[in-house]
């Protein structure tokens, strides 16, 4: 399999994820959200399996031949996926523990990977009808009530020097980690927000947030979009331990290791584990 990311496929999944986003909202204005327990001790919906049928049918209809990982059909063997060129992975409901509490912070993320890097990406929030998307030929953008708006011209106005700056921090407002705590104090004076979902990334991609530390476990399907998105506004999403980009499908277990997504013309000047 050689295929790589054809840049019509981008408004075609922007379209799935808007379909998937329909799917979400037809079950979060019901009371009852069919919510059960996984294997992993993580909740799942109705709604999280009716944007994953929408989704997967979708894209099966636009790629017949380019294999899907979703986090609701885990059960794909390494020794097959271990052979992909690429594929299609999808969260079908990035913030379920947010789609629960009716806060709006929850996604619809595809994203395409070819061998280990995230080529392109959607990151959709229904509730706000806003949708984030890019490829890395094409650039990025952000969409909301029909306005379209190139995340590439939207630059942080930063000199060379930002030790004297105060950053910007972003972080989940449901998954708190302990090593969190001692990387802000390295960090030093900083703005602290918290938001649901992949919205963390997003909110690099379009200057309202500077560094998003992630030093907890996340899973493959929880980043790729949104780092595709960030990277293609000119951000960067790099590990904790090597200061290597955050790449995909090299292991059998799907857990990313610790990561820190920085925004576009956000100056990296510390080591990247400073712990």
């Amino acid at each position: 399999m050689t295929q790589t990311f054809k840049q019509e496929w981008l408004a075609a999944i922007v379209d799935i994820s808007v379909e998937a986003g329909d799917a979400i909202m037809a079950i979060y204005g019901q009371d009852d959200f069919g919510v059960q327990t996984k294997s992993d001790d993580s909740p799942v919906t109705a709604a999280d399996l009716a944007s994953h049928d929408v989704i997967v049918r979708q894209l099966q209809l636009l790629t017949p031949n380019i294999p899907i990982l979703s986090e609701e059909s885990v059960g794909i063997a390494w020794n097959e996926r271990r052979d992909w060129h690429c594929y299609w992975l999808i969260d079908p409901l990035d913030g379920t523990k947010e789609f629960i509490k009716r806060n709006g912070e929850f996604t619809v993320n595809i994203a395409f990977v070819v061998k280990d890097k995230a080529v392109a990406g959607v990151v959709y929030a229904p509730v706000l009808d806003k949708c984030f998307y890019g490829s890395q030929e094409l650039g990025a953008w952000v969409r909301q009530a029909n306005v379209e708006t190139s995340l590439n011209d939207i630059g942080l106005t930063k000199g060379d020097d930002v030790s004297a700056l105060s950053p910007r921090i972003v972080g989940s407002r449901s998954h708190i980690s302990p090593g969190l705590q001692s990387y802000l104090q390295e960090i030093g004076e900083h703005e602290m927000k918290s938001v649901g979902s992949s919205l963390k990334f997003c909110l690099l991609a379009e200057g309202e947030a500077d560094i998003y530390p992630r030093l907890g476990l996340t899973s493959e399907w929880d980043t790729a979009a949104a780092q595709a998105v960030l990277e293609s506004a000119g951000g960067k999403v790099i590990r904790y331990d090597t200061g290597a980009r955050l790449d995909y499908n090299q292991k059998e277990d799907i857990l990313n290791s610790y990561f820190i997504a920085y925004a576009p013309n956000w100056k990296i000047d510390k080591p990247h584990n400073v712990s």
